[in-house]
């Protein structure tokens, strides 16, 4: 793996130099006269160097690139984004690329994007086009986290640019990616698919690693294809809404929960050789949905709101069917102020989703994917960010604390960004994790971590 993450990275700076090179031959006289007008070539991008010392002692190093190439003439753009990261799942990807046609009120584009839709801050429920990579659990900024899907997209512009209707279509739908290496540069962040069962039990009753078991799990999902979305934005006496419908897949993974009980219960049923059956019999898939969103931001008072609402329609509209999951309504609400101290800005949001008709859950019982124990299925997650800055945002310190209300868990991350120049900045980070084992932050406890990078913009 070693040497190919290096085979990559010397790819990738032969690029840079490539491009470099071209850039200089075509703002040269050989080719242009300062009179003639055409197209324009650019590229951009950060290099980030990280080093990570876990709690356990164990020491990781690595690199993200991120490299973005610009066409542009007047009425097109061509845009590529490769992103190079060790120890991700992918670490070689083309997240982006794209063409962008312009015609007066219309622009189409046809490519691989990554769009984020919503008015919240870094947070989202209407936003469902693109899958997240999990490779680095949530450490990485949302859009960072994003995959790129290869779309159709055509925007429609109204009342001089004030409104927009956004159409797009994927071929495709994709599903998280989800990290498989607990050796992983980045540390250990695998997920457990099964909410219900122990990735621990399941490789000891079946000899594979963790890694072969997530692999088979996502072999095990059957392909799905298309998702059509809309969305309409205006803005109007300072306050800027809009509506979303999107029809597709969510991407929380479903499943016959009765029958894996009943095979990890019965281990005989859980060897090697009946793994694929089982999970065959299991019926893993990813439930059709129906999505209609709301956002909404303003300025009240001394205070940006944000604003989100979506109701997710599945099949299983009653709530009685114990392999679809139930309707829900999901809500993202906050906003942020400055404070009277220093450059102190504090950003509140809170996130959250109630699942309907629970009644029927608890008739079916523990056979039911989304049976709780407690009989509680309203769940709401608090965002707290303390941002400060001083000599001219030279030095920026961050706090920020994201708890889980109902489960009691939370990750809290202290952060300086010191600008050594414009385009060089040191970063120095220290993250903790805690909560029950069972829980989103609480399974990486023992990821507590310290990290220095630097991030140079190019």
């Amino acid at each position: 793996m070693l040497k190919k993450a290096y085979l990559y990275f010397s790819i990738t700076a032969l690029l840079i130099l490539f491009f470099s090179l071209s850039i200089m031959a075509f703002e040269s006289d050989s080719f242009f006269t300062e009179e003639e007008q055409g197209p324009e070539f650019s590229y951009s991008g950060e290099l980030f160097p990280e080093y990570r010392l876990f709690n356990d002692d164990d020491n990781q190093g690595n690199i993200d690139l991120d490299l973005e190439l610009a066409y542009q003439t007047d009425n097109y753009d061509l845009k590529a984004l490769i992103d190079y990261t060790t120890g991700a799942r992918k670490e070689f990807d083309l997240a982006e690329a794209f063409v962008q046609y312009y015609a007066g009120e219309y622009q189409i584009l046809l490519g691989k994007k990554r769009l984020v839709w919503g008015k919240g801050d870094k947070v989202h429920v209407v936003d469902q086009i693109n899958a997240e990579d999990m490779s680095d659990f949530v450490n990485p900024d949302y859009l960072d986290r994003q995959l790129g899907e290869e779309m159709l997209k055509i925007d429609r512009y109204f009342r001089d640019g004030q409104a927009l209707l956004e159409f797009v279509y994927t071929p495709e739908f994709t599903a998280h990616r989800l990290a498989d290496d607990s050796d992983s540069e980045l540390g250990n962040w695998v997920i457990n698919p099964f909410a219900s069962v122990s990735l621990e039990d399941i490789s000891s009753l079946t000899g594979y690693s963790q890694s072969r078991i997530i692999h088979k799990v996502e072999d095990a999902f059957p392909d799905y294809n298309n998702q059509l979305a809309l969305r309409f934005t205006d803005s109007r006496q300072g306050i800027d809404y809009g509506f979303t419908y999107y029809h597709g897949y969510l991407r929380d993974p479903s499943y016959d929960k009765a029958v894996l009980l009943s095979a990890v219960g019965n281990s005989a049923q859980l060897d090697s050789d009946k793994f694929e059956e089982l999970l065959t019999a299991a019926d893993l898939h990813y439930d059709e949905v129906d999505m209609l969103g709301a956002e909404l931001a303003t300025v009240w008072r001394t205070i940006n709101t944000r604003f989100e609402l979506a109701y997710f329609r599945t099949d299983d509209i009653s709530g009685n069917d114990p392999v679809v999951r139930n309707n829900k309504i999901a809500w993202v609400i906050g906003g942020d102020r400055d404070l009277a101290i220093s450059n102190l800005n504090l950003n509140i949001q809170l996130t959250g989703e109630k699942i309907l008709n629970t009644n029927e859950i608890k008739d079916n019982g523990i056979s039911d994917q989304e049976y709780n124990d407690d009989g509680d299925y309203t769940t709401n997650r608090l965002i707290v960010k303390l941002e400060d800055s001083y000599q001219n945002e030279t030095v920026v310190p961050e706090l920020t604390w994201i708890y889980n209300l109902e489960d009691e868990d939370y990750s809290l991350e202290g952060k300086l960004d010191y600008k050594l120049q414009d385009d060089l900045h040191l970063e120095l980070a220290h993250k903790i994790f805690s909560g029950d084992a069972g829980t989103t932050f609480g399974q990486f406890k023992d990821n507590d971590f310290t990290s220095l990078g630097l991030r140079y913009s190019f």
